[in-house]
């Protein structure tokens, strides 16, 4: 009787354990979603907010969120009461606003992760297109962060698997802005298979056209 109980908790621990990392693509996926439909029809999709919501309600495995996603149960209640009270902030704003407000979300949620998310991305064999951007900053710098985040997010769907994709938030995070001393934001790093840095593109309103000149060159070779 002992030996089945432990074997349920067993099966248990390590069923949410394969969920997890699942469950994050997810709440990624629906968060971007979000922002696109934000920023191109303007309206905000209830659908997939809902589904965002019912992930969060879901119970978390503290053990789990600390050993290998390398957070903590205070950072994710932190990220899961922002979305509560962006869900209320919501109603009485445009799309744009909600846009903004929401962009600042999906950034908690990318700090949140950062560690995980961060060794998964130079663990990747692929091309590697890193976007630097900030929660923090002057009113011009964080309307060109999120102008260009959404770029980098339509870039992601387009080219599907080709490159692996890490958006960090440097206000919080900003170890690999000083390793590779790119002191500006927002700003794309791509490094090849090897994970050397072969482009940089601070603070430039053409990011975007340098960026897909670069990846379209690479894949001509």
């Amino acid at each position: 009787m002992t030996s089945k109980y432990y074997l349920v908790l067993l099966t248990v621990f390590f069923s949410t354990d394969l969920l997890f990392p699942q469950q994050l693509n997810e709440i990624e996926n629906k968060a971007e979603n979000i922002i696109m439909s934000l920023s191109s029809d303007k309206v905000f999709p209830d659908n997939d907010f809902s589904d965002l919501k019912n992930f969060f309600a879901e119970e978390t495995n503290n053990t789990i969120l600390e050993t290998k996603y390398q957070s903590n149960f205070a950072s994710f209640d932190s990220l899961k009461r922002h979305l509560n009270e962006f869900e209320i902030e919501k109603r009485n704003v445009s799309a744009d606003s909600a846009l903004t407000l929401f962009v600042d979300w999906y950034l908690h949620l990318q700090r949140t992760f950062y560690n995980y998310n961060k060794q998964n991305f130079f663990d990747s064999p692929k091309t590697k297109i890193l976007f630097l951007s900030t929660s923090m900053s002057c009113h011009c710098t964080l309307e060109m962060c999120k102008k260009q985040l959404i770029e980098i997010l339509k870039l992601k769907r387009e080219t599907v698997d080709s490159y692996s994709f890490l958006v960090v938030d440097s206000y919080w995070s900003n170890d690999l802005q000083l390793k590779y001393e790119t002191f500006f934001a927002p700003a794309v790093l791509v490094f090849n298979q090897s994970n050397e840095l072969i482009l940089k593109i601070e603070y430039e309103e053409e990011m975007l056209e340098r960026l897909t000149a670069v990846l379209s060159g690479m894949e001509k070779i």
